[in-house]
């Protein structure tokens, strides 16, 4: 497993952010999703390196309407 920090450029309300967190998990190989009410734009994201990459999540939310980026990886 390997988790990667993403940090959304938007400001979403706490629905949209579990909507979100909820669409992700959704996606094959992504493990877990964690989102912390006090840092609404910054996203934990778990999966497995080996078929998935960052890029393709971040293509994902981006198909969202959501403009991130990758903090560390």
């Amino acid at each position: 497993m390997h988790t990667v920090y993403i940090h959304i450029d938007e400001n979403l309300d706490h629905d949209h952010l579990a909507s979100l967190q909820t669409d992700l998990r959704k996606i094959n190989h992504i493990t877990d999703v964690e989102v912390n009410d006090k840092a609404p734009h910054d996203l934990l994201i778990e999966f497995e390196e080996e078929h998935i990459s960052p890029m393709t999540i971040l293509d994902a939310l981006s198909k969202k309407g959501v403009h991130a980026d990758i903090m560390s990886g």
